[in-house]
């Protein structure tokens, strides 16, 4: 009997240390990961940063300088999906701290990305088509659709600019940005074109490239 209570303590306090390690290792891993994207997104803040100073350098509407502008911008677009998509995939829990506050200030940079794409749009001649897309925060099949179509649309063609934020966060950026464009909560999925047209409801392919032609410029993604 005492032979029996021996094996049974010793398989708990083996079981117990395997919990205890598998914890530790995933505290560190998981304090690895956001230490990792907090050093890409302080890298993604510098690039809009450093972009928005090259705008206030601008003093002339030519064509070399925008040229510098607008492919400066794309190439942010780049480290923008990827860091979404770092963050999105992120085995961290939304309940955890750390990744929140990682995730909240990666929307407020991402608006700056996109009020910064607006006024370059404006400085060049409306030669851009900029799109906020403003996603339901359980988005559904159709808001992850149509968050992939917009991706793919401007993967084909670098003059429309994309940015998208979580309209359900409870932050003051994204309340004012639905306020200041009349979007409901409860109408989302949204896209603002150009800065000026809202659309609700999803939308597809063809009807966003429609949207695009009417609202902004008609553009070519066979490319």
């Amino acid at each position: 009997m005492a032979s029996k209570y021996k094996r049974l303590t010793l398989s708990i306090a083996i079981a117990l240390a395997i919990v205890a390690v598998v914890l530790i290792i995933g505290y560190f891993y998981d304090s690895s990961k956001i230490s990792y994207l907090s050093n890409n997104l302080q890298n993604y803040e510098q690039s809009v940063n450093e972009l928005e100073l090259a705008t206030l350098l601008t003093t002339t509407n030519s064509s070399f300088s925008c040229g510098i502008l607008t492919q400066n911008l794309y190439n942010i677009a780049n480290e923008m999906q990827n860091l979404g998509k770092q963050l999105t995939s992120s085995s961290l829990a939304n309940s955890e701290v750390n990744y929140q506050q990682l995730n909240d200030q990666y929307t407020y940079v991402r608006v700056e990305y996109w009020l910064l794409a607006n006024k370059i749009n404006s400085m060049c001649g409306n030669d851009l088509v900029t799109i906020m897309f403003v996603y339901p925060g359980v988005g559904g099949t159709q808001s992850i659709v149509e968050g992939d179509e917009l991706s793919f649309l401007a993967y084909k063609n670098d003059s429309l600019v994309v940015s998208a934020i979580n309209g359900n966060l409870n932050l003051s950026i994204v309340s004012i940005l639905l306020k200041s464009y009349n979007i409901s909560s409860a109408l989302l999925p949204a896209l603002i074109i150009n800065d000026k047209y809202v659309q609700d409801g999803f939308v597809n392919t063809s009807q966003i490239e429609s949207l695009i032609c009417k609202y902004g410029k008609c553009l070519n993604f066979s490319g």
